[in-house]
């Protein structure tokens, strides 16, 4: 079954050569024990090594199994070593942290033995060598004789046909030396046994053949063998180490140097931790930048008005812009720029025909859901409306604030800045809140109050009342609304405006009483009164205007809702009482059946207040027009009209100054309702300038659809504005995004226009923070590949430490792809161990920097938090790191000679 031919083997060193084996030929049989005796450097260990396949020859041929060995392969020689050969040492060499148990389970997991039986073939060799009670015990607890033992245990595991023995009974004491002899006797039974010794008694005593070398030679062979010419029978095939054993067997070693290898995690830990906590932190102010995008975004949509400003390259320096800036000595410059930017800022104002991209937005509605989510689209209407509430005192008050206005001191006029306005539309002390397509309360909404008393409005004459955080609603309003008693404000403001100091004790409103209250909403139509075969407004006659007020439009307040802590709404700037899209659509509907917006759609050429066309077709029209209005004159009009004509009619002037009529020369110096004589002194010798610049003023801008906006009648279809609200910045683009397919082949004048004013600053601030992050990790970076190199030096001191192991592994079957594997492995569980540590110290260390962050800035959201997923992919980086790290390494362990490795102490 084995057979050498002419095996010669050379050591080289630089130029010096040894020959080891010297034309060795020899056969054996399938079983016998072979003891092979020689003075030491006389080629026995050469010889035992090329058998059992750890060292090649330099000529000859070792043939098993009737198959040469000359082409063999490295996986050939290690599947031979696996499968047919086993190995028992002087020394033992067992894998010192390894137990018992896994140090003969070895061979059998590099042979691809289920993992079931494993464990009871080694369990079974091992009782069969009496170290039943000793299998989870490590090599070190063991006598000399008990690890020889289970090292010929592991030999016998794999049942190989071939047991090789190096001096076995070397390190052994006498009797322990025969009771090992015994056992490869009895193993020669039925098996080839080949052993190396200097113990001839020993040789004579057991072996059934001697064989005694020198000098590289066979001096003599006590029972020779030829081998007859067999067919090859010997079949490979390549065997693998398990990743699990390679893992187990790095984990073990690790284990054995514990205080090494928790430093060595650490340190590798260090660069994770410092990117980890980079990407906390940006992370932490991300989240905070999304919530605070979420919460600013309520108040800041997608505003789309019927006129735009277009933002372009007009209002950007150009370099022709900084060459006409060119300092000039000699010269004053008069530089045009910034008439230049007027003129490009006028030009740059465009309408947006909302009508066709409502109609879009509505038609589109699943497309929108499916790209933006979450939304709420708002549509706002010139709602031209009065909204009048009741004192406690019985007085009407106009919730708009106009009851308290003060002509002489602008300051106290109870008007609001327009920047707190929401939009068209929208009244001083009621607002639209956000409301879904059905017309109920959006999410957005109910997201930043808290309910606190009734309910939230579901019907088109239901109000809520609008709280800050503290259950507190601007004094000024509640004021306005009636809510408090209209003359009581008017005293303060009188005792402000006399340059009074006043202190106001803040009032106790009980909720429940709010509920309930009542306001009267009214539109313009309902001021008009039929008057013979035209209208009349009514509304400067206080009795008419009283009763006219008692028929309005019930509202009532039927909740109140208070402003969460978390919330970024300012309820101080904004209108208190908020009503639903319903209320919208209510107000449309009553002025569309009005009886004056119904005559006038009925009469669409000629305005139904006072009879004059729309149209003018010629200056003769214009002035008939113009004549026809003056005849008309009522009221305040008609005051304004006098102080006109006073203005511009130069004939008027002087025939009041020639006049003797002293009522004219007073009415001229102080025109009053009841001097209608200078009207009607102009229409006697009318000036054709006059009447054209009249009709141009007062009636050129006077159209059917004006007509019907004064009465308060919008369509539904062309909203004045439309608001869409998202609750992140990826959906903000997104809505850019409908837009530009909208604008696809439309016209010039078609395109919708918009600026993004928030999109672009709120873009810009995270495109900081993500430039400085990435410039701290490459900085931190430099620490992490540091610490993989240090990874990659304490790997190669394992290979150094562990070189035995290797010889170890080499010579049960072991290739040197796996004892790559092995190396490979331990840098793996270090470097996991790396990321694991880094990334739990940094959701530690995250918890105080949380809070310190919390408590500098107040702002309950904000925090550093590591995302898990980027924990895992901190993790995945450290490990590919450390694997890079140590191919090197592992490599060197790789090629190490598994003679030189076995020999190593």
């Amino acid at each position: 079954m084995l057979e050498l031919k002419n095996i010669t083997k050379i050591y080289k060193t630089g130029e010096y050569k040894q020959k080891a084996l010297d034309d060795i030929s020899i056969s054996f049989r399938k079983n016998e024990f072979v003891s092979i005796l020689g003075p030491s450097g006389g080629g026995k260990t050469s010889l035992l090594n090329i058998i059992g396949g750890l060292m090649g020859y330099t000529q000859g041929d070792l043939l098993i199994d009737g198959r040469s060995t000359k082409k063999f392969k490295d996986k050939d020689r290690d599947y031979y070593r696996n499968k047919s050969v086993g190995f028992v040492f002087q020394s033992y060499n067992l894998i010192g942290h390894q137990s018992i148990l896994k140090n003969v389970e070895l061979a059998l997991t590099l042979s691809g033995e289920e993992k079931h039986k494993k464990k009871d073939l080694a369990i079974k060799v091992l009782e069969e060598m009496g170290l039943k009670d000793h299998i989870y015990k490590k090599p070190a607890q063991l006598s000399g004789g008990q690890m020889q033992r289970v090292a010929i245990a592991r030999a016998l595991v794999n049942n190989p046909d071939i047991i090789l023995a190096d001096e076995p009974t070397g390190a052994l004491d006498t009797e322990t030396s025969k009771e090992i002899m015994e056992i490869l006797k009895k193993i020669s039974k039925d098996k080839l046994v080949i052993m190396v010794t200097h113990n001839p008694d020993l040789a004579e005593k057991y072996s059934t053949r001697i064989v005694k070398l020198k000098d590289g030679k066979i001096l003599s062979d006590s029972l020779p063998y030829v081998e007859e010419k067999n067919q090859d029978n010997f079949k490979t095939k390549k065997l693998s180490l398990s990743l699990p054993t390679a893992l187990g067997l790095s984990f073990n070693n690790l284990l054995t140097k514990k205080t090494r290898t928790i430093l060595t995690a650490f340190a590798g830990s260090i660069g994770i931790i410092g990117i980890a906590l980079i990407l906390s932190l940006s992370n932490g102010v991300d989240e905070f930048i999304v919530e605070s995008q979420r919460k600013t975004l309520k108040s800041y949509p997608i505003e789309i008005q019927e006129q735009s400003l277009k933002l372009g390259e007009s209002f950007i320096m150009s370099k022709k812009d900084e060459t006409n800036n060119k300092k000039d000595d000699k010269n004053v410059t008069a530089n045009a720029e910034i008439i230049e930017k007027k003129s490009n800022l006028t030009s740059s104002i465009s309408k947006n025909n909302l009508s066709p991209f409502k109609e879009y937005l509505e038609s589109g509605d699943q497309k929108i859901n499916n790209l933006i989510g979450k939304h709420s689209i708002n549509y706002l209407y010139k709602l031209n409306f009065d909204i009048y509430g009741k004192d406690k005192d019985g007085e009407i008050v106009n919730t708009d604030g106009s009851d308290f206005k003060d002509d002489e001191n602008i300051i106290f006029t109870g008007q609001s800045s327009p920047i707190f306005t929401m939009g068209n539309g929208e009244h001083k002390n009621f607002r639209q809140i956000i409301s879904n397509k059905d017309g109920t309360i959006s999410d957005i909404v109910k997201e930043e109050y808290d309910l606190i008393e009734g309910d939230w409005p579901s019907k088109g004459n239901e109000l809520v009342l609008f709280t800050d955080k503290n259950n507190s609603v601007n004094a000024e309003s509640l004021y306005e609304l009636g809510i408090l008693p209209k003359k009581e404000y008017k005293d303060i403001l009188k005792k402000i405006d006399n340059g009074e100091k006043i202190k106001l004790d803040n009032k106790k409103l009980n909720k429940s009483k709010l509920i309930g209250l009542k306001f009267k909403a009214l539109i313009p139509a309902d001021f008009y009164k039929k008057s013979g075969d035209t209208y009349e407004n009514i509304k400067d006659d206080e009795n008419e205007r009283k009763k006219t007020i008692e028929n309005g439009f019930d509202l009532k307040i039927v909740g109140i809702a208070r402003a969460k802590e978390d919330s970024e709404t300012n309820s101080q700037t904004n209108a208190p009482i908020g009503f639903t899209s319903k209320f919208t659509d209510i107000l449309i509907d009553r002025a569309k059946n009005s009886a004056i917006v119904k005559e006038q759609e009925s009469n669409k050429d000629i305005n139904i207040l006072n009879k004059i066309p729309f149209k003018a077709n010629n200056d003769k029209e214009k002035r008939d027009a113009a004549k026809s209005y003056l005849k008309n004159l009522k009221g305040k009009e008609k005051l304004e009209i006098q102080s006109f004509l006073l203005a511009n009619s130069d004939i008027l002037k002087e025939n009041l100054q020639k006049s003797s009529n002293e009522n004219l020369k007073i009415s001229m110096e102080n025109p009053s309702e009841n001097s209608l004589n200078i009207i009607n002194l102009f229409l006697e010798n009318p000036e054709d300038k006059v009447l054209d610049k009249l009709y141009e003023e007062k009636l050129s801008s006077n159209t059917y659809t004006n007509n019907l906006e004064s009465f308060g009648y919008i369509s539904k279809s062309a909203p004045s504005t439309i608001k869409i609200y998202v609750e992140n910045f990826e959906n903000r683009e997104n809505v850019k995004n409908i837009i530009d397919d909208y604008n696809k082949d439309k016209k010039l004048e078609d395109k919708i226009n918009y600026v993004d004013f928030v999109g672009l600053l709120t873009s810009s601030i995270r495109t900081i923070i993500n430039t400085i992050s990435y410039v701290l990790i490459a900085f931190v970076g430099v620490s992490l590949i540091v610490s993989s190199i240090m990874i990659g030096i304490i790997t190669y001191i394992s290979v150094l430490e562990r070189t035995k192991e290797i010889g170890i592994l080499r010579s049960i079957g072991a290739s040197k792809s796996d004892i790559r594997k092995v190396f490979l492995s331990e840098t793996f569980i270090i470097g996991f161990l790396s990321g694991l540590l880094g990334v739990l110290i940094t959701y530690l260390l995250n918890i105080p920097i949380s809070n310190i962050m919390q408590n500098v800035t107040k702002i309950s959201y904000i925090g550093s938090r590591l995302p898990s997923k980027i924990g895992v992919l901190l993790i995945i980086i450290s490990i590919s790191l450390t694997l890079i790290a140590g191919i090197i390494p592992s490599s060197i362990a790789a090629r190490k000679d598994p003679v030189e490795a076995l020999a190593n102490e």
